[in-house]
């Protein structure tokens, strides 16, 4: 079983905790937290018309990305892999079991990825989603309800000083498309990525492109400074009619006063799925992206649709949120009366019943990481 393991995680495991790197027991009160958090941002959507689906931890492979971990399975027979993001699982059900249903149709999930690898911002490689899609509709509508369940959803459950950083693939499409040596292409996304304005510029030769390009470098910031001068990036009907919808987007999000919309035009997607606007929330000292999502599109047979969606990133979202715990462990006798446990109940107090008897009940509150006891018919705190 140890070899299995072996295999299947590409990593040496240790022999004593059969743990690999990226992984973890969880046993502290966060896990609670993260139930408490997930039901919250799943119950907003619910009440907002999403439908809840499940999806499976394991499917055959499928044009899956390379950061998604393989089971082995006999000779011949289909690769199985354990998934990675649960994104391309709606896409899958949107474009078979739903091909038929009524567009738009609105979804949401939530469920366990896991990575083959982290990364330096996200080394956990095995972390909670809980997302929400809109599939078939074009209506810039709809980017506007999904960033503002998204926003909303993470306010709900405490998350402070957000940035909302707005973008769109189709800008830097617009001068790819144009440059036909893949080695000059390669370095040139190399040096966008590293936000290199001059070598980036130097790498396009085309008098009107450079200067878009010079524009998406110069006008990403805070959207104060750039709807000033925003219009002046467009460059074909695609890029003004994708301009039209970033300033849509950002008057029709109503931030909290410490939060604030940048816009990033040089932003390089490395899902590579998306195909429009995309958008993420960061939150101030907190290393990785609390949630982000964008349009994409989904292949139905013969036909094309596009969809919009978002992702919350459980793990991130505890380090952000600024919420205290102010749960109440409670020590109570056992045979406390049914009644008396729902008054508990009601003032927000969770019950932790004792088996011994009551002496030394206050030492016994400690032991089990009690706030207060319920001794004498009274609450009183530790």
């Amino acid at each position: 079983m140890l070899k299995f393991l072996k295999k299947i995680l590409g990593k040496e495991l240790n022999k004593k905790t059969l743990i690999p790197e990226g992984f973890e027991d969880h046993v502290d009160f966060n896990t609670n937290v993260e139930h408490e958090y997930k039901n919250k941002i799943i119950d907003y959507f619910i009440l907002n018309g999403f439908d809840l689906i499940k999806t499976p931890l394991i499917e055959f492979y499928e044009n899956n990305s390379d950061n998604c971990l393989f089971i082995e399975t006999r000779k011949n027979k289909p690769k199985l892999f354990i998934r990675d993001d649960i994104t391309p699982q709606i896409i899958r059900i949107a474009s078979s079991r739903f091909k038929n249903k009524k567009r738009p149709i609105k979804l949401c999930y939530y469920g366990e990825v896991v990575r083959k690898k982290g990364t330096m911002l996200r080394p956990e490689r095995q972390f909670l989603q809980v997302g929400s899609e809109i599939i078939g509709s074009d209506s810039v509508l709809a980017d506007i309800e999904i960033i503002n369940l998204a926003y909303k959803s993470l306010k709900k459950i405490g998350v402070t000083n957000i940035t909302l950083e707005l973008t769109s693939k189709k800008f830097l499409d617009e001068i790819f498309s144009k440059i036909k040596d893949n080695k000059i292409l390669k370095e040139l996304k190399t040096f966008i990525k590293q936000k290199d304005k001059k070598n980036s510029l130097a790498l396009v030769n085309n008098k009107d492109h450079k200067k878009f390009l010079e524009n998406l470098f110069d006008l990403s910031g805070r959207i104060d400074d750039v709807n000033k001068s925003i219009y002046s990036l467009g460059i074909s009907n695609i890029t003004k009619k994708e301009i039209s919808n970033l300033k849509k987007i950002s008057k029709s999000i109503n931030l909290n006063f410490e939060d604030q919309i940048i816009f990033d035009f040089t932003e390089i997607d490395n899902k590579n799925y998306h195909d429009g606007i995309k958008f993420t929330f960061f939150a101030r000292n907190v290393r990785g992206e609390v949630a982000s999502g964008g349009r994409y599109k989904i292949k139905n047979n013969i036909n094309e649709e596009t969809a919009i969606g978002f992702t919350c990133f459980m793990d991130s979202v505890l380090r952000a949120s600024s919420f205290e715990n102010k749960s109440k462990k409670i020590l109570i006798p056992f045979k406390t009366s049914e009644t008396i446990k729902k008054n508990l109940i009601k003032k927000n107090y969770i019950l932790y019943s004792f088996f011994e008897n009551n002496s030394d009940i206050r030492k016994k509150a400690k032991k089990y990481l009690c706030t207060h006891i319920y001794e004498n018919k009274k609450i009183k705190k530790i």
